[in-house]
């Protein structure tokens, strides 16, 4: 009896391990169609290929994902073929192992090959981008747990001719994502990465760590950043240590914090720094905030630089009230930076109105919100900013003296457009809007559109 019961109990253990990878292919299917639909994202990026061929120990997954329009207006459009081999739980035969975790049962294990060059369509690699590849292990908690490396190496980008240079230290990330819905979480680290153009142009950085959490808060720290334009102007950032978090907030609505330091910044061989920044936002309309984000790639052309007249329409008019439609708002606390000439100093507060009347112009939108903005700004500083008015507006350098500064400043202070500080070693501007009334450095302004001609009134006389 006992022999005849294991028996029966081998058997009924070897049907539920050959059939249980069959239904682990059926979940995985369903699966697949979820992450498709979370991907497809309208005017940011669009599925266009997806297919799952459902086998009994294993299963392939191929999808295509490219650049939705407004972000790509003509083909080809930048994207990506992501390519799966999926090998079924709880016992994935023929699954390759991890490196450091060895076998451990689960739901499937997948091999992912991502193509990189497409990507970039209209530009050629040399040598030739292999497959990015990714090793996936879903749990039976149903989160996927991705591992990927891409191998340092150096390749040339070309089209027509010779664009750039590209030279990286090995980039891994680990990455983990809910099957049934939620955020992802993000752990990379690039500790090396230069791009140098032909034209000169560079970006390069130094051990870059950046972090994503489920919750949607994250972290990017470097110990340098430094880009190059080519034509003689370069910044160098050093320790660079960025962090947003993610607060509670109202369904469709964005509230978050941001900290950000960095140590040293050179610019044109200027040293400046160091420079802190604290901002806050809560309730800000999460779907205009994308929309605002993709319009404002549309406001120029891109080949003449001449503004689109109806993207700025539409952004007056709709984009904006709706994003500080429901009563937002944003803060910029602390903001200071240290210069050669001494610290620059900002704070902001705006809050919007639950309801926002039809806008036309900017001043339009302005003119609802509840604003307090304060600036300071060395003299030495101002006095450049000034001699940079004047050159814009077509004064030769040579021709401008120290007392052409000084009587520009003490025009603008005369008119109350600036006020002086700390017996004259800086400039101070403060702008308020509280209930429709604008006051500029504590004095009543009769209407936004008075004040901005002053403003250029007084940079004309520059």
């Amino acid at each position: 009896m006992i022999r005849r019961t294991l028996i029966l109990g081998v058997l009924a253990l070897l049907v539920l391990a050959a059939a249980a990878p069959a239904l682990v292919g059926l979940y995985l299917e369903r699966e697949f169609a979820g992450v498709v639909a979370r991907l497809d994202r309208p005017g940011v990026t669009r599925v266009t290929q997806a297919r799952f061929e459902r086998g009994w120990f294993s299963s392939t997954a191929t999808m295509r994902l490219e650049l939705a329009p407004p972000l790509c207006s003509a083909p080809p459009c930048a994207g990506t073929t992501v390519h799966t081999r999926i090998h079924h739980g709880p016992l994935p035969f023929g699954a390759p192992l991890a490196r450091d975790e060895g076998f451990e049962p689960s739901l499937g294990v997948g091999v992912t090959d991502i193509d990189l060059a497409s990507l970039w369509p209209r530009r050629v690699f040399e040598p030739a981008l292999a497959p990015l590849k990714v090793l996936t292990r879903v749990g039976f908690d149903g989160v996927a747990r991705s591992r990927l490396r891409f191998d340092g190496r150096t390749l040339d980008i070309s089209r027509d001719r010779l664009l750039a240079h590209i030279e990286t230290a090995p980039i891994e990330a680990d990455v983990r994502i809910p099957l049934s819905g939620g955020s992802l979480a993000l752990d990379a680290n690039a500790p090396e990465f230069s791009i140098v153009g032909a034209d000169g142009g560079q970006l390069a950085w130094h051990e870059l760590d950046a972090r994503l959490d489920a919750g949607g808060s994250g972290t990017v720290r470097a110990r340098s950043l430094s880009l190059a334009d080519g034509l003689g102007q370069a910044l160098l950032l050093k320790t660079l240590a960025w962090q947003w978090q993610s607060l509670p907030g109202a369904p469709g609505r964005l509230s978050a914090r941001l900290d950000g330091r960095i140590a040293r910044a050179v610019f044109d061989n200027e040293a400046y720094g160091p420079l802190a920044l604290e901002a806050r936002v809560a309730d800000l309309d999460l779907h205009a905030w994308h929309a605002l984000a993709a319009q404002l790639g549309r406001m120029r052309n891109a080949d003449t630089g001449a503004i689109n007249e109806a993207a700025r329409a539409e952004l007056y008019r709709e984009t904006l009230p709706a994003l500080l439609e429901g009563g937002p708002r944003i803060e910029i606390p602390r903001l200071r930076l240290t210069t050669p000439q001494g610290d620059v100093r900002l704070a902001l507060r705006v809050q919007a109105p639950e309801k926002m009347r039809r806008a036309r112009l900017l001043a339009d939108v302005v003119s609802q919100l509840d604003v307090d903005f304060e600036t300071r700004v060395p003299a030495g500083l101002a006095r450049d900013l000034t001699v940079q008015v004047m050159q814009a507006s077509g004064r030769a350098p040579e021709t401008i003296e120290d007392a052409d500064i000084d009587r520009a400043l003490a025009e603008l202070v005369q008119q109350n457009l600036i006020e002086s500080i700390d017996d004259g070693a800086a400039y101070r501007l403060r702008l308020t809007i509280e209930a429709g009334r604008l006051t500029l450095n504590g004095r009543n302004q009769i209407g936004w559109k008075a004040m901005v001609d002053q403003f250029e009134a007084a940079r004309e006389r520059l």
